[in-house]
């Protein structure tokens, strides 16, 4: 099958989309409206338990109003979540069908997660939850895009003053055990064409450069501005040296600043090049309450932020079997 051009990918979208998609989604419009009383109805309810509980306590406990916006936000962002899944079951078969080959599912990753903490991309975790997943190929190179939140559990050490906030937080997390995040955002996994045997890590610059794992050793390169933000860390100096070369950097640095993330740190192991995006947002999200359901800027904007990343396997040469 011939590849197709960002060109050709960004016009037969434009037209799945006025002509496949928006017959389709004008049905769901009263159940977003559904929805969006819903939520409303929901914040009404917290302002009056929050009201009701200064009226009989007299006391205005910091506590206890932030377990109301908890359960209020997470009461919210289920019903968000809810009806964009409705839309992207509905919608996703014809946005994937314009990159070519490329699949979707939703809360079902069928790879190796235990990778992403052997590559040393993310700390040790043994809860997960995804979201958007995407499976593809793109100029002979596979790839993978996770948008996932990874969880550890540890003894619960709760730092709120108000006791009825930790009973209420204590029982909703099921006690004796807490769940911490250690990562929410985007893991891309890319197919390597170039040789390497060694595990090279790139992770957010810190004071102490403290190696994740005793077989890796801090490497210093000469990219001043990029050691300022990154440390590296590999078994083998010359390899790391031959895979990270200054226009990588350059594009590291970019990817960063373009999907706005906290932190990116990556690897090289295992033949794959590993991207952990560390975000905030809502990474593929569509289906906003606030909005008519045929608003085009949300689905434009997703499919850019897909496209986004297919693009990598141009801006590092993956398809290339030399140096990046």
């Amino acid at each position: 099958m011939e590849e197709k051009s960002y060109q050709q990918m960004r016009k037969e979208f434009q037209q799945q989309y006025f002509n496949k998609i928006v017959p389709l989604i004008t049905f769901n419009e009263n159940e977003r409206k559904k929805y969006l009383f819903i939520t409303k109805i929901i914040t009404f309810i917290a302002i009056l338990i929050a009201i009701g509980y200064y009226v009989f306590s007299k006391v205005v406990d910091i506590g206890v109003i932030i377990a109301i916006c908890i359960f209020a936000a997470a009461g919210k962002r289920f019903l968000k979540k809810k009806f964009e899944k409705v839309l992207k079951d509905t919608i996703m078969p014809k946005v994937c069908k314009c990159f070519g080959n490329l699949r979707w599912n939703n809360n079902n990753y069928s790879g190796f997660s235990d990778l992403f903490v052997n590559a040393y991309i993310i700390p040790q975790f043994d809860l997960s939850f995804y979201d958007d997943i995407f499976y593809g190929k793109h100029k002979d190179v596979n790839f993978e895009i996770i948008e996932a939140t990874f969880c550890s559990t540890k003894q619960e050490m709760s730092l709120l003053s108000s006791k009825m906030v930790c009973n209420l937080i204590s029982t909703y997390l099921n006690p004796p055990k807490s769940k911490f995040k250690v990562f929410n955002g985007l893991i891309v996994k890319l197919a390597m064409n170039k040789n390497f045997t060694g595990n090279t890590i790139i992770q957010p610059n810190s004071i102490m450069h403290s190696s994740p794992s005793s077989s890796l050793k801090h490497t210093t390169l000469e990219d001043v501005e990029f050691e300022k933000h990154f440390d590296v860390y590999t078994n083998d100096e010359v390899e790391a040296r031959y895979l990270i070369t200054p226009s990588f950097m350059e594009r590291l640095k970019s990817m960063q600043i373009a999907f706005k993330a906290d932190k990116v740190s990556c690897a090289f192991y295992d033949k794959y090049l590993f991207i952990a995006l560390h975000t905030h947002d809502d990474v593929f999200s569509i289906g906003d309450l606030a909005v008519p359901v045929d608003d085009d800027k949300q689905y434009f904007t997703m499919f850019e932020e897909i496209l986004s990343i297919i693009q990598l396997i141009d801006h590092f040469k993956l398809e290339q079997k030399i140096g990046l």
